[in-house]
């Protein structure tokens, strides 16, 4: 039996977009579990649950740091659009220190923002850093306070962030750290091509499969069952 041309085409496009949609609904699944459990633990700590320990009540509220290495170039923007996060999380900038050093900048900024904009901050943060960079550090801590005798400042989570541009490694080959740097996408892009070469092809034959059956076999009877007699 012959394959037509147009039968494995059409095989190989229904494997892809199937594919597609698994990843595209696998990370968006990922997503949301990673971003609902942090959110659920961020809440538990924070300070929108308070206890009372006799007459004295008392609440909690998160104290969060956050490290990242930015690439040579990138502070400042990195720096800018981390204080537009804080406001659009109706928060602000309590501090921010900056330090030029070896050609390269440093920096340590405080913010200040809501306990229920916790979550998104950081996610939002992390996207920033990422984009210019890489986070390297996270952590979350709890402080306990006097609720009887409010605070402005209290009202607000503490965000520390502390960022660095990387300096170049003296004396290192350009084509080593070109190489370095492409080593990870390398590995990634060799284990989705084995992990397409194992799931694809035999997906694509599945769908060859049923589009010939669909092509050669149901159509032809349903065609000649639609025939009238003469």
């Amino acid at each position: 039996m012959k394959i037509k041309r147009k039968e494995i085409c059409f095989a190989i496009m229904l494997s892809i977009i199937v594919a597609l949609f698994a990843v595209y609904f696998n990370m968006r699944n990922e997503e949301h579990y990673s971003e609902g459990f942090l959110w659920t633990e961020l809440k538990s700590m924070s300070g929108i649950s308070s206890f009372s320990q006799g007459t004295e009540q008392r609440s909690r509220l998160i104290s969060e740091t956050i490290e990242g290495e930015l690439n040579r170039g990138t502070f400042e923007d990195a720096i800018n659009k981390l204080e537009i996060l804080t406001l659009e999380k109706d928060g602000y900038v309590k501090s921010l220190r900056m330090t030029y050093k070896d050609e390269v900048w440093s920096g340590v900024m405080i913010c200040k923002v809501p306990p229920t904009s916790v979550t998104s901050f950081t996610f939002g943060a992390r996207e920033i850093i990422d984009a210019n960079g890489t986070v390297t550090y996270i952590n979350i801590s709890i402080e306990s306070v006097n609720a009887s005798q409010p605070n402005q400042e209290d009202a607000y989570s503490t965000i520390n962030l502390s960022l660095k541009e990387v300096e170049p490694e003296k004396g290192k080959n350009g084509i080593i750290a070109l190489i370095g740097s492409a080593l990870p996408i390398l590995v990634t892009s060799l284990v989705w091509i084995a992990e397409g070469l194992i799931i694809g092809v035999p997906l694509c034959f599945a769908f060859l499969g049923i589009i010939i059956l669909v092509n050669r076999g149901i159509i032809p009877l349903w065609k000649n069952a639609l025939k009238k007699p003469k």
